[in-house]
């Protein structure tokens, strides 16, 4: 009988912590949970959207379940499946692939629990694999960065090498779309060279010496995928030997706290700004669906044109 009575008190006990454990994950007192799977925290941009999501979560009282892919797409989507299994009432996925993180968004979906993708796009139907995408509008800033230099050389030829950045991530696919776009334009301007450049400064130096060594003096320009591939690519025309912003004009994307001084000091020409804030439009985004609200497919995270007419205002504000 003792026997018996021990072996219930037993279950009742593990119950109870399995319960709590279940409880604690969920969130406690009706408490939000919301995981964001970030892809990677390489550069400047990403330790801010980082900061700006985490702070956001504080701020607003919400527990955040947080989880780093380091540039690993078969890993971001092996933390998604890991994050689901803790049953968090959102996931923020900032997809480091257009298409390679699909499983992500089936399992997701699968298991019931809403995907808000911010900063890129994702294979899949909007409104059913996830509810919204909340980020800038990439084609029409590589237009404006082919823009740039159309307004530059004003008629003159002008070859351009691109550097790039993650093959297969949304951003890449859309800023060379909107790039190449406006650039078929201008016959005085020509794409004689498109190299990988990791939106990493230096993987776009060792891209752009490729190039330089291939091309030499011929290049005009160079537009970077991001202003680390943009500043990469200033570092290795420097070690050659040539003078950015008078011998070649670079133009980037991102509006880091680098670029807004590479501008100032004459080695860059312009920027397109893609805030890396995405902390208060998410978590308003969460909280207008926990209010009902019906949310369009697309929620733009609009950014500016930083040249030199607006560097000096700017900088203070730079990440």
């Amino acid at each position: 009988m003792k026997k018996s009575i021990c072996l219930v008190l037993t279950v009742m006990i593990l119950a109870g912590f399995c319960f709590a454990g279940g409880q604690q994950e969920s969130g406690e007192d009706g408490e939000l949970v919301v995981a964001f799977s970030q892809m990677e925290i390489n550069n400047a941009w990403r330790v801010a959207e980082t900061g700006s999501v985490k702070s956001e979560a504080e701020k607003r009282g919400v527990k955040l379940i947080y989880t780093d892919a380091q540039g690993d797409t078969a890993k971001q989507v092996s933390d998604v499946e890991d994050i689901i299994a803790n049953n968090p009432d959102y996931i923020l996925l900032a997809p480091r692939e257009f298409d390679g993180i699909a499983p992500a968004l089936e399992a997701a979906k699968e298991a019931g629990i809403p995907v808000i993708l911010i900063d890129r796009d994702a294979a899949g139907v909007p409104g059913v694999d996830y509810v919204t995408c909340i980020r800038g509008d990439f084609v029409n800033a590589g237009r404006q960065d082919a823009q740039l230099l159309a307004n530059h050389f004003d008629g003159k030829d002008a070859n351009i090498v691109v550097i790039t950045g993650t093959p297969g991530s949304s951003v890449a696919i859309d800023l060379q779309k909107g790039f190449e776009e406006e650039i078929a334009k201008y016959p005085n301007l020509n794409i004689i060279a498109v190299q990988n450049g990791e939106f990493t400064r230096g993987i776009a130096q060792a891209a752009m010496e490729n190039v330089i060594q291939s091309y030499g003096d011929q290049i005009d320009a160079v537009f970077g995928h991001d202003d680390e591939c943009a500043i990469g690519s200033i570092q290795a025309l420097k070690a050659a030997g040539i003078a950015p912003g008078n011998d070649v004009v670079v133009v980037g994307f991102g509006g880091f706290k680098d670029a807004a001084k590479a501008i100032l000091a004459g080695e860059m020409l312009g920027t397109i700004e893609c805030t890396p804030y995405f902390g208060p439009i998410s978590f308003d985004t969460i909280e207008r669906l926990e209010a009902g609200e019906k949310i369009p497919v697309f929620i733009e995270n609009k950014g500016r044109e930083i040249t030199i007419k607006n560097a000096e205002a700017y900088l203070p504000e730079a990440f």
